[in-house]
């Protein structure tokens, strides 16, 4: 009837909500399953580094720390570099090195000698531009053959090839060389991400054995001349030691002569200083002696002097008297 109101139809409700619910569901675990397929965890240790590249832009991340990285692998790949310090050893002793033959470097010589060295290369990447190493080499160990490998032995061979066949045998160039060659390397390489912290030729050149028997032979040569140098030499310093030991005698000989005759003409001043002192001294005496006589001999002559003037005066007194009257009464009494 109208008016009625029907009761809810639970079922149908049930209906709709239970497929609605299964749809969900089915959606939720779709969305899971994407998840699980497209999600990747991925851990980098304390001695690595964590390349992260989107595939969309291009764009590369850096993770230069320990821990987990979660990203979308439909959109990023995601790979480790190892940035400990590697090393390359590239020998002539078969399965020693890195590659299963023979590995050493082939050095054409500036005078046109082929000479073989063996090099032992350390290196690592610069975490800081380990985006720059995936840039230029691609992900994963490319840049090991490339760089560390193949630019090394080139820079070597050139550097090395600077050096004459001979000049091998000097370990002093050998090493200045190689120096070189590091230095170089470092200057070309560090731009790219990568560092060399050591390079050196772990063991003796080697040559064909028909060169080094030509070596050997001229070495045997070269040290009897220097043997024979040696024993000039030491001729030589012999003979400067006997004039050092003559030229010393002599120097004595001549300072104690010199010596004798200081003493000699010392002790002759001295007489002469004597002599004229006492010469001095003489003739103060005698000056002085003559001094007093003389002065003697004038205090008597005045005073005969003055007798005789006193006497002199008396007789010219009496005579004045005698030429007058009394003169003449004397002369009267007289006679």
């Amino acid at each position: 009837m109208l008016g009625e109101t029907r009761p809810p139809d639970f079922r149908a409700l049930q209906k709709v909500v239970g497929g609605s619910l299964i749809w969900f569901a089915l959606a939720f675990l779709l969305v899971m399953v994407f998840l699980i397929a497209t999600i990747r965890i991925e851990g980098v240790s304390g001695e690595q580094v964590g390349i992260k590249l989107n595939k969309l832009n291009g764009e590369i991340e850096v993770i230069n720390k320990a821990g987990k990285e979660i990203y979308n692998g439909i959109t990023h790949d995601f790979s480790v570099v190892d940035k400990t310090i590697q090393t390359l050893d590239m020998t002539e002793l078969v399965g020693r090195g890195d590659r299963k033959g023979k590995d050493d470097l082939k050095v054409k010589t500036v005078d046109g000698s082929d000479v073989y060295v063996d090099l032992k290369v350390q290196y690592r990447i610069i975490p800081e531009m380990a985006d720059v190493v995936v840039r230029t080499s691609g992900l994963g160990e490319a840049y090991k053959k490339l760089w560390a490998r193949d630019y090394v032995r080139s820079v070597c061979r050139n550097s090395l090839g600077e050096l004459t066949t001979e000049s091998f045998y000097d370990s002093s160039l050998r090493g200045a060389k190689v120096l070189e060659a590091k230095k170089v390397i470092n200057e070309k390489l560090q731009p790219f991400g990568i560092e060399i912290d050591s390079l050196v030729i772990p063991r003796k050149p080697h040559f064909y054995a028909e060169y080094e028997e030509k070596i050997k032979k001229k070495k045997l040569a070269d040290q009897g001349v220097l043997e024979q140098q040696s024993e000039a030499l030491a001729a030589k310093q012999r003979q400067e030691t006997r004039i050092v030991e003559e030229t010393n005698r002599k120097n004595v000989a001549v300072e104690q002569f010199e010596g004798q005759m200081k003493q000699l003409v010392i002790e002759a001043k001295a007489q002469a200083t004597r002599a004229k002192k006492a010469a001095d001294a003489y003739y103060n005496k005698v000056t002085i002696g003559a001094e007093a006589a003389l002065y003697q001999m004038t205090q008597d002559a005045e005073g005969i002097l003055a007798k005789k003037k006193a006497e002199a005066e008396g007789i010219e007194a009496l005579k004045k008297a005698l030429e007058g009257e009394g003169g003449r009464n004397m002369v009267k009494m007289e006679y």
